[in-house]
Formats: C-alpha cells, sequence, structure tokens
C-alpha cells in the first residue's frame, strides 16, 4: 500500500487481495468498518510516515479482521 499509483484505489485493491488470500486459506477476512474509516486513513498516513508497521497491524486484527 505503500506505493501510490493511483489516487485511491490502492487501499481499495490491497484489501480485496488480503481478502482472496485470508478467504483461500480459511483464515476469515478484513472489513473496515465505515465508523473507523477515518482512523484506518490516519493510521495509513503515519505508516507511510515512519510509524512502525505493528501500530497499524494491531487496528487491523483487533477492529478489521473477522474469522469464520
Amino acid at each position: 500500500m505503500k506505493t501510490q499509483v493511483f489516487t485511491d484505489g490502492n487501499k481499495r485493491a490491497s484489501v480485496i487481495f488480503a481478502n482472496h488470500y485470508l478467504i483461500a486459506h480459511g483464515e476469515g477476512f478484513l472489513v473496515i468498518p465505515e465508523k473507523d474509516v477515518p482512523e484506518f486513513k490516519k493510521l495509513l498516513i503515519d505508516f507511510y510516515e515512519g510509524e512502525a508497521i505493528e501500530v497499524i497491524s494491531n487496528f487491523m486484527r483487533e477492529r478489521c479482521w473477522k474469522s469464520f
């Protein structure tokens, strides 16, 4: 997601790819709840600017990863 080839498509494409991988391996899927989108975008910017990946990874694991 760090390389922004397109204005906004990379985040969506990354989530689609991640979901394809997770579902194919029986690990669930990612969904970013609408109420959490502003925080998700802030965490992405922080990551782009050098924040440790663990910060956004923890956010995704705790709020966005749905297992079945």
